[in-house]
């Protein structure tokens, strides 16, 4: 799914149309004072779900850099794109010796005989702007992205119906935990009820 899509998918959540919404027409809806308001809005409510999903699923978003041994002995780890933290380190062929000092910078001790690192790390996500391109792929699951627009629609449709906007938000929620592999409060047992009679 592209952002144009979770846009649209968002629309359709929102407003009942006799017409079906298309993708090729999004820009005429960004003018459309129908719409507008709403795609406005939409980059602040997709950055809070994306954000609200990375964190609950434990699911993060993992890139990588290799470098080379000509390249030198220490390396800045917030120059990596949208730098997080470290979740592993592999050599090409030795082992190597390294420190991290300040969560910033990545010092090899001694390279052996290996020749390549690669740094496996996670990554904050890309913040969705109103510069975002509608053909913009979000690097989520596909799990993950259908959730994005019952939040967009549950968080920005609650000024003009509570009701409808309550009823995605909790979508959203439950989805969200079934994603997350989280036990709801289900239980089995039978519960005894006792009643007086008068």
């Amino acid at each position: 799914m592209t952002w144009g899509d979770i846009q649209l998918e968002s629309l359709k959540k929102m407003f009942l149309n006799k017409d079906d919404l298309s993708i090729e027409n999004l820009p005429v809806y960004k003018t459309d004072k129908k719409y507008k308001t709403y795609l406005y809005a939409m980059p602040q409510a997709v950055n809070e779900a994306i954000n609200i999903i990375v964190n609950v699923t434990d699911k993060p978003i993992v890139d990588s850099k290799e470098y080379k041994k000509e390249e030198g002995s220490q390396f800045l780890l917030k120059s990596l794109d949208n730098f997080k933290n470290i979740r592993e380190i592999i050599a090409d062929k030795d082992p190597i010796n390294y420190t991290i000092i300040n969560d910033e910078l990545l010092v090899i001790k001694n390279w052996n005989n290996s020749n390549t690192i690669t740094i496996y790390y996670e990554k904050y996500p890309e913040l969705i702007t109103k510069e975002t391109q509608d053909n913009y792929k979000i690097p989520l699951s596909t799990q993950q992205l259908l959730l994005l627009p019952l939040y967009i629609a549950g968080e920005l449709y609650k000024d003009d119906d509570i009701q409808i906007a309550t009823i995605y938000m909790n979508e959203f929620e439950t989805n969200l935990s079934i994603i997350s592999n989280k036990k709801t409060n289900l239980t089995n047992q039978v519960q005894t009820i006792y009643r007086m009679n008068l």
